[in-house]
C-alpha cells in the first residue's frame, strides 16, 4: 500500500466519521420532532415539511459514501416520507422505525451481507398516494422499479400498491444493479430508456450474474415483441407494454413469475 493509499483511506474515514456525526445529530432532532408531532406541539404540515427535508438530505449524503446499508435505509425513508400528504399516528410510528434503525447504524451497528434483505423488508412499506391501505392485504413481496420518468413510475407504483406489493424505485440501471444484489427483490421492472444503459442491457446484466440471474425481470416499453430495439432481451424476461395493454401485461407478468 502506497502513502497515497494511506492518505485516501484516512480521508475516507474522516468523511464517513463526519457524516455519521451529522446523522446522529439529525436522528436525534427527528426523535424530538416525532415526539412533538405525537403531542401536537408542532403543526403537522410544518413537521412533515421538516421530515421531508431531513430525509432528502440524509439520502443525498449517504449516496456518496461507502455505507451500503445506510444508503438503503435512507433511500427507503426518503421514499416513504416523499409520498405522504399528511402525518398522523400510524405514519409517525412507521417513521420511528426508520429513525431507530438509522440511529443504530450511525452508532456502529453492523449488518451481515446475507441479512441485508431481511433488514430492508422489515422497514415499513411506502404509502403510495391515492391508495386506501386499510382495505388492502399487504404482501411480503418486493418489486424494484428502475424507471427514471417520475410520472410513469407513479403509475406502476400505484398498480402494484393496489395489489398489496411493496415497491422501491431507482432512476438508473447502475443503481438498480446494486439494489438487486443487496436487497434481492422478488421482481424487477426496468424502463426501456435508462440513460447510458437500456432496459435490455439491465435485463442482460441481471441474467448474466449468478447472484441475480434468478430474479424475475420485465422491461417496460412502447415496443412490441420482435422490435429491433428489444434484440438481446433475455428469453426469460417479460414485456410490459405501455398504454392500453399495460394492465393486462402487468397482470400476466405477475402470474407468469408466480408473484402472489
Amino acid at each position: 500500500m502506497s502513502a497515497f493509499d494511506n492518505v485516501d483511506n484516512e480521508n475516507e474515514r474522516r468523511v464517513i466519521g463526519e457524516f455519521l456525526d451529522e446523522v446522529r445529530d439529525t436522528a436525534s432532532a427527528l426523535q424530538v420532532l416525532l415526539g412533538n408531532l405525537r403531542s401536537n406541539s408542532v403543526p403537522a404540515a410544518e413537521g412533515l415539511d421538516t421530515l421531508k427535508r431531513q430525509a432528502s438530505n440524509l439520502r443525498s449524503q449517504a449516496q456518496a459514501l461507502n455505507l451500503p446499508v445506510m444508503k438503503l435505509v435512507t433511500h427507503r425513508l426518503d421514499e416513504y416520507v416523499a409520498d405522504l400528504k399528511a402525518v398522523a399516528g400510524s405514519e409517525i410510528d412507521e417513521i420511528q422505525v426508520f429513525v431507530d434503525r438509522i440511529e443504530k447504524l450511525a452508532e456502529g451497528e453492523t449488518v451481515a451481507e446475507d441479512d441485508v434483505p431481511k433488514v430492508v423488508r422489515a422497514l415499513p412499506a411506502r404509502r403510495t398516494a391515492d391508495i386506501d391501505f386499510g382495505s388492502i392485504e399487504k404482501k411480503n413481496v418486493e418489486i424494484l422499479l428502475a424507471i427514471p420518468e417520475k410520472a410513469m413510475a407513479r403509475i406502476v407504483e400505484r398498480e402494484l400498491a393496489a395489489c398489496g406489493y411493496r415497491t422501491s424505485t431507482v432512476r438508473d440501471a447502475f443503481e438498480a444493479i446494486e439494489m438487486v444484489v443487496r436487497t434481492r427483490p422478488d421482481m424487477v421492472i426496468g424502463a426501456m430508456e435508462l440513460g447510458v444503459l437500456s432496459g435490455v442491457d439491465l435485463g442482460c446484466a441481471l441474467a448474466a450474474m449468478p447472484p441475480t440471474q434468478g430474479v424475475p425481470y420485465a422491461v417496460l416499453t412502447s415496443y412490441e415483441l420482435g422490435h429491433a430495439k428489444l434484440k438481446g432481451l433475455p428469453p426469460r424476461a417479460a414485456l410490459v407494454r405501455k398504454g392500453a395493454k399495460f394492465g393486462d401485461d402487468l397482470a400476466e407478468t405477475l402470474a407468469r413469475f408466480d408473484i402472489t
